[in-house]
């Protein structure tokens, strides 16, 4: 995997999990189309990413915030995770869970 796209990727998420900790309130106006702007600006920089990747990524962050005791983003996290199954951009945990694992790779040595 690249580097820079899973940086890429998580970033993006974590941007997206920002956005959906804020809609706790109802956005209205000036607040409601930059919310639309900023959540397709997201999503865009999520192209390239499989829903496997994608999910990977929501997942290894969610279990993050609930280590953290974050109920908040883990929430977000979640209603996120169940938008981006919805759109086909994420796989559902049943179909993420009965893939194969890659095997850990070794390093030269070990």
């Amino acid at each position: 995997m690249n580097l820079w796209e899973d940086l890429r990727r998580s970033h993006a998420l974590r941007k997206l999990t920002g956005i959906f900790e804020g809609l706790v309130e109802p956005a209205v106006g000036a607040q409601y189309q930059q919310n639309t702007r900023a959540i397709g600006y997201w999503l865009d920089q999520l192209q390239g990413s499989s829903p496997q990747q994608i999910t990977h990524a929501l997942l290894k962050q969610m279990q993050g915030a609930q280590r953290r005791g974050d109920m908040r983003q883990f929430n977000a996290q979640t209603v996120l995770l169940e938008l981006m199954v919805e759109s086909n951009r994420a796989l559902d945990l049943a179909t993420y869970s009965a893939l194969p694992r890659a095997a850990p790779r070794r390093q030269a040595g070990s």
